[in-house]
């Protein structure tokens, strides 16, 4: 005997609801990279612009852009050489095994950025460390990543506007820290160290101003 039109129409609704579920736990993926696309030294600046109009922040980008910004040139010529060295500085677990053109979920991300950044946080990150539900946790507060939470991905807008409210607190937390020097403080050696700091990449800040 076959079944009821309604209970079948409810089988059916079930399944897409199921289907739905199952396709929101799939990480999403970038066909091409903004550094596919703009992989040279001298590509920076327009590295940061395809980046900004992508729909999604893969982790390959994401590495590359916190290389440039936390060292100004990024010297690992590939996906697998920046997972190594985020590795050896101790910014990605050990077994960080993500794809590289997966979409970077903000609490790795957030965990880079505080220790980039020098932030320290609360107790509890200091105790722990910058754990990525804590690193979240702490930039959200500070109004450097808003509104996510650190299993999420980013969109190119978001990322870039991430990294200029970082620079910018990064840039204040250092004027801060000069204010706060003796005047005349070692025969001008405050004004030396000035010049000899390394010029920042600063990424398209656009509308974000």
């Amino acid at each position: 005997m076959q079944g009821s039109p309604m209970r079948s129409s409810t089988a059916r609704r079930w399944i897409g609801i199921v289907a739905a579920l199952l396709a929101s736990c799939e990480r999403a993926t970038v066909t091409t990279s903004a550094i596919q696309e703009h992989p040279a030294p001298h590509e920076e600046l327009e590295f940061f612009e395809s980046l900004e109009s992508k729909s999604v922040v893969s982790n390959d980008d994401a590495l590359h852009a916190l290389f440039l910004i936390t060292d100004v040139e990024d010297h690992w010529g590939s996906y697998g050489a920046r997972v190594t060295e985020a590795k050896r500085r101790d910014w990605l677990p050990r077994d960080f095994d993500e794809p590289a053109n997966e979409s970077a979920q903000v609490g790795w991300v957030a965990r880079i950025a505080c220790m980039a950044a020098g932030v320290r946080g609360g107790f509890t990150m200091m105790i722990l460390g910058p754990v990525p539900r804590y690193a979240v946790r702490e930039l959200a507060n500070a109004q450097i990543l808003v509104g996510k939470r650190e299993n999420q991905g980013l969109t190119g807008s978001e990322f870039v506007d991430f990294l200029t409210r970082l620079d910018r607190m990064t840039q204040l937390r250092k004027q801060t820290a000069q204010l706060s020097v003796p005047a005349g403080g070692g025969s001008g050696q405050g004004s030396s160290a000035s010049q000899e700091s390394s010029p920042r990449l600063q990424p398209p800040s656009g509308r974000f101003e």
